[in-house]
């Protein structure tokens, strides 16, 4: 698997911003973010993303599933403070399209990741809707 490009995605301005309030059920033993509660923030995230994108507006019948991710974590997280999760689209493909998040917390990156997602029928991977594809257009990296 590829290694994720982070001096790319420390310079780049991410189109979305998302604040997640860690949770005290969130830290382990070593009293940092344990880092399965780390893929529930990239989670929450995502699903936050996916509203104001207006994914679910535009999906219709066909629906949006993780095909694919890869966290990479590169700093501890601590309770109480809240994460930022920035994220933007990377690529879109025919049946799929593939986001970046950086979660950021205290102004320090933490975790990175890229999360393919695909698009299905009840027959399997589908086409991007066009209005997916333009809507996720204005939502790539710069």
């Amino acid at each position: 698997m590829a290694r994720i490009d982070r001096p790319r995605l420390d310079a780049a301005t991410f189109p979305i911003v998302i604040d997640i309030q860690t949770r005290y059920d969130d830290i382990d033993m070593q009293g940092h973010v344990n880092n399965a509660a780390a893929i529930v923030i990239l989670q929450e995230a995502r699903a936050k993303f996916n509203v104001t994108a207006g994914l679910g507006l535009l999906l219709g019948d066909v629906r949006a599933m993780v095909a694919a991710l890869n966290v990479e974590y590169a700093a501890q997280m601590h309770y109480p403070e809240p994460v930022q999760v920035h994220i933007g689209v990377l690529s879109l493909g025919r049946t799929s399209f593939t986001i970046t998040q950086v979660a950021r917390q205290n102004g320090r990156s933490a975790l990175y990741a890229e999360v393919v997602m695909v698009i299905a029928d009840a027959n399997g991977p589908t086409a991007l809707p066009t209005e997916i594809r333009e809507a996720f257009q204005r939502l790539c990296l710069s």
